[in-house]
């Protein structure tokens, strides 16, 4: 190999490496799967969207509900672990950014076994040390992926 290409060879390779990242690099959007039951303070939750390159979060979520209409809101949450399951399928750990006067910090796990799950804590600070307030059982998620790097 002659040494121009030998000076191509090393910038390509190094963004090829940036260009394939992590197996799963992209954006997946989940919405309420049609078997996600009734019971769960997370079927308020609309729709969830994580861009995994900026490692946020953002869910649609009902604020208030009538009768007749729902009055819908957003939330934004940190994307803080990102790692690859047994079955190959990535497991997403994120929280929601607190507002002001927010007492409680809901922690949520996305992940996949026969089909994707959410679950979720709600964590209250006090005196500084964590304390678990509330743990929901599961619900069901329909994901779908884009932006495959």
């Amino acid at each position: 190999m002659g040494t121009h290409a030998k000076r191509l060879a090393f910038p390509l390779l190094f963004l090829l490496s940036l260009a394939t990242g992590s197996v799963w690099a992209g954006k997946i959007t989940c919405i309420p799967g049609a078997n996600s039951g009734t019971a769960s303070s997370l079927n308020s939750i609309r729709r969830i969207s994580i861009d995994e390159h900026s490692r946020t979060v953002n869910i649609d979520v009902v604020r208030s509900r009538t009768k007749d209409t729902e009055t819908m809101g957003k939330l934004r949450a940190d994307l803080v672990n990102m790692e690859e399951s047994q079955s190959g399928e990535p497991v997403y750990v994120f929280n929601s950014i607190p507002t002001v006067g927010v007492e409680t910090t809901s922690l949520f796990k996305l992940f996949k076994t026969t089909e994707w799950r959410l679950m979720s804590a709600g964590v209250t600070f006090v005196n500084k040390v964590p304390v678990l307030r509330a743990v929901e059982q599961s619900v069901v998620f329909d994901c779908k992926r884009s932006d495959l790097g």
